[in-house]
């Protein structure tokens, strides 16, 4: 999305995130959304494993980023966004006290089932009974497409995180799938529903 996810938009007044806040976007890509969290909170830091996304990332906005590397990450740094190099699953979880909201628009859904309970594992162990959880997925026949984007369940995402967070519902709607024409090459015909959650420490 070139423009970033309007459910971040739409709801952003709601989620009572301070302006010194520090957001986390793990499997961030090359997203725009950072660029609109930028403007509204001290500190993004995303998290990718692509160096030819994060080079893109720079490039697309003609920024020059300060290089430094710690605990075998590369870090890229312009203004108050913070890109990282390497393997989530190893991104440390003690350079920061805490992270007020943990933005996930395209990464628990772009993992296979059994990586999902490592990611989840992860997200939990980045969390502070401060940290909101801002979860975007999909659900559609499995049988007609596998992933990525994978189909993840509710209830699969209430045995992954309500033992630790509260969820709420933001916004769930059917997308006309003829919108997504690769979907459909891969044979997706029947239904195809996004769910915006909020996750909040119990």
């Amino acid at each position: 999305m070139d423009q970033g996810y309007p459910g971040l938009k739409r709801h952003w007044g709601t989620l009572n995130i301070p302006e010194n806040a520090t957001v986390l976007v793990p499997l961030c890509g090359k997203s725009a959304d950072m660029d609109w969290l930028a403007q509204r909170v001290e500190t993004v830091i995303g998290v990718e494993t692509a160096e030819e996304a994060i080079s893109q990332y720079f490039s697309e906005r003609k920024l020059n980023p300060d290089k430094t590397a710690y605990s075998g990450f590369d870090i890229y740094s312009s203004g108050n966004i913070e890109l990282w190099l390497g393997d989530f699953f190893k991104f440390p979880e003690n350079r920061h006290p805490g992270y007020d909201l943990i933005y996930d628009k395209a990464s628990l859904v772009a993992l296979p089932e059994e990586m999902r309970v490592r990611y989840a594992k992860k997200i939990l162990s980045l969390s502070t009974g401060n940290t909101r959880y801002l979860l975007h997925h999909f659900l559609y026949d499995s049988a007609e497409m596998s992933g990525p984007p994978f189909m993840v369940s509710a209830q699969e995402i209430d045995e992954l995180f309500s033992h630790k967070f509260s969820t709420t519902v933001l916004e769930e709607q059917d997308l006309d799938i003829s919108n997504f024409p690769k979907f459909e090459l891969r044979g997706l015909n029947r239904y195809l529903r996004e769910r915006l959650l909020l996750l909040t420490p119990k």
